[in-house]
C-alpha cells in the first residue's frame, strides 16, 4: 500500500492480525497480503503495519540468469504512429548498448511539445533511424534466441512501437528474425500488478521502483529506465518465490493470462508482449489537456 492511501475499514467483526483481540466492524484497517492469493487481514489501528514490499529473499530462478533489459525514447504512445527517437539496452553483465535515432526532417512536431528537446536531440546528434533500429533489433534477437528473458517494461508499447518501426524502414521485424516467437519477455509492470493487485496508488515505473527501493535516478532515459527495469524484474522475483521458480517458458506464458486479465476492461489495449501493428502515416500529437501554442 502507498503511503497517503486511504485506509479501508472491516465490515464486519473480525481478530486483529497482530494482538488476535476482536476489532469491531467499522472501527479496523484492513489490508490485504502481498501475494496473489492472500486475504485480507484486519488490525487494530494501533498495530497497523507501515507499508512495505515483501521481504527481499536470494532466491535461484530465472533472474539469477543473463537477462536483458531495454527501454525506449518516443514521441508519444501512438504505437503505429511515433517514432523512436532513442533505445538503450541494458545486460546483468555489465553491457550495454544505446542508439540515437534522427526521425527525419520530414517529420513535423509541434514546437510547444513536451518531447521536442528530445526530437531536437534525436535529430542533431542520432544515426539514421534504419541503421540504428536493424542494430538494435540484432541485439534483441540474438539475445531471444538464446532462449534467454528479455525485460521490458510496459512491453506492448515498447514492442509494438519497435515492431512498427522496423516495418516502416523495410527491415525483418523481431518475429521474422525469430521463428520460435518472441519470447522470453518478463515485464515488470505485469508481475508487479499480478503479485500485489491491491496495492493502491500509481504503477508507473517512478512509483514502482520506489516502492521496491530500486535505484532510478533519471526517469524517461531510456538508459536509466533500461537499468531500472533490469534491477526491478530481480527484485519482485526475489519477493515472490511463486514468480522466481516459474521456468522462462512458463513466465512468458502466465504474462499473457495476468495481462489478459488485467487490461478486460480495457477491449483496446494492444497485446501482450506485442501487437503485429502495421506503421500508420505521422500525424502531429494533439495538444496536451490545458496547454496551448505559444503565441
Amino acid at each position: 500500500m502507498n503511503p497517503g492511501a486511504p485506509d479501508l475499514t472491516n465490515d464486519y467483526d473480525g481478530p486483529c492480525a497482530v494482538c488476535g483481540a476482536v476489532v469491531p466492524a467499522g472501527a479496523g484497517v484492513l489490508r490485504h497480503g502481498h501475494g496473489p492469493k492472500d486475504g485480507w487481514e484486519v488490525f487494530h489501528p494501533e498495530h497497523v503495519p507501515e507499508p512495505a514490499p515483501p521481504a527481499r529473499q536470494e532466491l535461484p530462478g530465472w533472474h539469477r540468469r543473463r537477462l536483458m533489459a531495454v527501454d525506449i525514447v518516443t514521441t508519444g504512445y501512438r504505437a503505429a504512429v511515433d517514432r523512436i527517437l532513442a533505445a538503450s539496452v541494458r545486460v546483468g553483465d555489465g553491457t550495454s548498448g544505446d542508439w540515437i535515432m534522427d526521425p527525419g526532417s520530414n517529420l513535423r512536431y509541434p514546437t510547444h511539445g513536451t518531447r521536442l528537446g528530445a526530437v531536437e536531440r534525436a535529430r542533431a546528434e542520432g544515426a539514421p533511424a534504419p541503421r540504428a533500429l536493424d542494430d538494435l533489433a540484432t541485439v534483441l534477437a540474438d539475445h531471444l534466441a538464446s532462449n534467454e528473458v528479455l525485460v521490458v517494461w510496459f512491453a506492448p508499447h515498447v514492442l509494438t512501437t519497435l515492431h512498427a518501426e522496423l516495418l516502416r524502414h523495410g527491415l525483418p521485424t523481431l518475429a521474422e528474425r525469430l521463428p520460435h516467437g518472441v519470447a522470453p519477455v518478463c515485464d515488470p509492470l505485469v508481475l508487479d500488478r499480478h503479485a500485489d493487485r491491491y496495492r493502491p496508488g500509481s504503477r508507473s515505473l517512478r512509483a514502482v521502483t520506489a516502492w521496491y527501493g530500486v535505484p532510478h535516478d533519471r526517469p524517461g532515459d531510456a538508459a536509466s529506465d533500461a537499468e531500472a527495469s533490469l534491477a526491478l524484474a530481480q527484485v519482485i522475483a526475489d519477493s515472490y518465490p511463486a514468480l522466481a521458480k516459474l521456468s522462462r517458458p512458463a513466465l512468458h506464458t502466465e504474462q499473457i493470462l495476468w495481462y489478459a486479465e488485467q487490461m478486460r476492461r480495457h477491449p483496446d489495449a494492444l497485446e501482450w508482449p506485442f501487437t503485429a501493428a502495421e506503421p500508420l502515416p505521422w500525424e502531429d500529437p494533439p495538444p496536451a489537456p490545458g496547454s496551448a501554442a505559444p503565441q
